[in-house]
């Protein structure tokens, strides 16, 4: 008797730090429906809209004005229905001769035409440049190419930039400090740069061969 009440204190402490299994519940969890759903989401968005934005149903005090059709008139018969012996023919075509502006020349102006654009000037051909111009531009680029370059001489003979590099060709070494100078910039470019670069070069060759 003595030994149970001496082992008691310790059969409560051994109960108290042993793990305790819970056994599950297993509680159906059955599906619910809100009102966050599409079908009652649509139906609580079906609003009447307000009378003031309701065409009136009678009257004819809004934007839309819809006449009923009326019977044809015989003023406005186009000369497709026309028998070819109906006098309103002549009587239409005269009418039409003397409201028409379009069919008297000798009225227009210059004056009222418009300007031209740069492209249609662009597109005129000109050949105002001699044989002695062409040997002077020869001289000038030979002289000073960085002065005298293919835009420059263009402006100054009043002629297209392929002209001024059909006719006259950069000496080797203004060639090649443009090189230099071209490298010398490619240098500074970053992989980003250098790969955009690179691509465009691949879709230049690929559209000139008719893959895009």
């Amino acid at each position: 008797m003595e030994t149970r009440q001496a082992l008691r204190p310790l059969r409560i402490l051994f109960h108290a730090t042993s793990p305790v299994t819970h056994t599950p519940v297993f509680r159906s969890v059955a599906s619910r429906r809100h009102q966050s759903t599409a079908s009652r989401t649509k139906k609580m968005l079906k609003i009447p809209p307000h009378p003031d934005f309701l065409t009136p149903v009678s009257g004819q005090n809004h934007i839309i004005y819809n006449p009923p059709p009326s019977t044809a008139s015989v003023y406005h018969t186009p000369f497709k229905f026309l028998p070819k012996s109906d006098p309103r023919r002549q009587a239409n075509l005269s009418q039409l001769l003397r409201s028409s502006p379009d069919l008297h020349p000798s009225s227009r102006s210059a004056t009222a035409l418009p300007p031209l654009t740069r492209k249609t000037e662009a597109r005129e051909k000109k050949y105002n440049v001699t044989r002695e111009q062409v040997e002077e531009m020869r001289e000038l680029r030979a002289k000073d190419p960085m002065k005298w370059s293919v835009l420059n001489l263009a402006k100054k003979y009043d002629c297209s930039p392929v002209f001024i590099m059909m006719c006259c060709k950069a000496s080797p070494e203004h060639r090649g400090r443009e090189k230099e100078r071209l490298e010398a910039i490619k240098a500074r470019w970053g992989p980003i740069r250098t790969e955009a670069r690179n691509e465009k070069k691949k879709r230049r060759v690929l559209l000139f061969q008719g893959a895009l």
